[in-house]
């Protein structure tokens, strides 16, 4: 699990390899233009590998919703779902931190360059088109720092738990961040999909209403 984590990267780190602003500007406009408008605004969503679990956060990064499909358990096995619910959250949060990165990128672009009327001007425009380079790597840097202290458990603060309403399935917290979800087996057995989504609702809303009380 904690390698699966490791290989979600953000995609927009891969641009490590352009050394054109014009082709990085480029690059971000596509990406911009392939975010998913159907969506509402600032809502993101996270798939397991094989599309059984979804998970939708909102723009402060809370649970909205979580969907189960009916066939769960033949394509996850009744122990692969804490795992599966998992991975579809850090899914969504992958493409939350992506899509901020990719809206700041294109803020920078959308504001219209100074038209050059001299050397001077031109050295000035020169210098405003390394400093937004400057900027977009610093954003990158900073997105894949956040993506890294994602995938590392940290060791520092005590562990915590939040269970839902039937124990089935419980959130383990450090330093107030979601590191793993484990499951009750014997339990998780007996539930149908309906039953297994609204106990992970419940653990979310749960865990989102402490995050709000935190914020206030």
């Amino acid at each position: 699990m904690q390698r699966d984590r490791r290989s979600a990267r953000l995609s927009l780190a891969s641009l490590d390899f352009l050394g054109s602003d014009t082709e990085l500007r480029t690059q971000a406009h596509q990406a911009y233009l392939k975010t998913d408008c159907r969506q509402a605004p600032g809502t993101h969503t996270g798939q397991d590998r094989t599309g059984s679990v979804t998970v939708l956060i909102d723009a402060h990064r809370d649970v909205e919703d979580v969907s189960i499909a009916q066939n769960w358990r033949s394509q996850l096995g009744v122990g692969g779902l804490a795992d599966a619910l998992f991975q579809a959250y850090t899914a969504a949060l992958h493409t939350a931190l992506e899509a901020s990165a990719l809206q700041e990128l294109q803020t920078d672009q959308d504001t219209p360059p100074t038209t050059p009327a001299s050397d001077a001007n031109q050295d000035d425009h020169a210098d405003e088109e390394h400093l937004w380079l400057r900027r977009t790597w610093r954003t990158l840097h900073e997105i894949d720092a956040d993506l890294q202290q994602l995938a590392q458990e940290p060791n520092v603060d005590a562990e915590q738990a939040i269970s839902g309403p039937h124990g089935c399935l419980t959130l383990r917290l450090r330093g107030g961040s979601i590191v793993a979800i484990t499951q009750d087996v014997a339990r998780i057995a007996h539930m149908d999909a309906g039953q297994v989504q609204f106990e992970a609702r419940s653990l979310f809303g749960t865990y989102t209403l402490a995050r709000v009380r935190n914020r206030s």
